[in-house]
């Protein structure tokens, strides 16, 4: 599977488990399932760091959002 696509993958999956852990934590919850959602998402964040020759940059990102757009239309 591609780096960017991967890349795209991490990124949604961390954001919504923030978003998640942020309103369990408003709620007075235990977080769990976002916690490991959001082990999972750094997981892949450092697979595809490991993995591309060149490293993650903070440019990196919305490079491969850009890119997987252009594959998908």
């Amino acid at each position: 599977m591609p780096s960017d696509i991967l890349l795209v993958i991490a990124t949604l999956v961390a954001g919504s488990s923030l978003a998640a852990i942020l309103s369990a934590w408003a709620d007075r919850r235990w977080p769990l399932i976002s916690f490991i959602s959001l082990a999972i998402a750094l997981g892949l964040f450092a697979f595809v760091h490991v993995s591309t020759a060149t490293g993650l940059t903070w440019t990196t990102i919305p490079d491969a959002f850009v890119s997987v757009a252009a594959r998908i239309l």
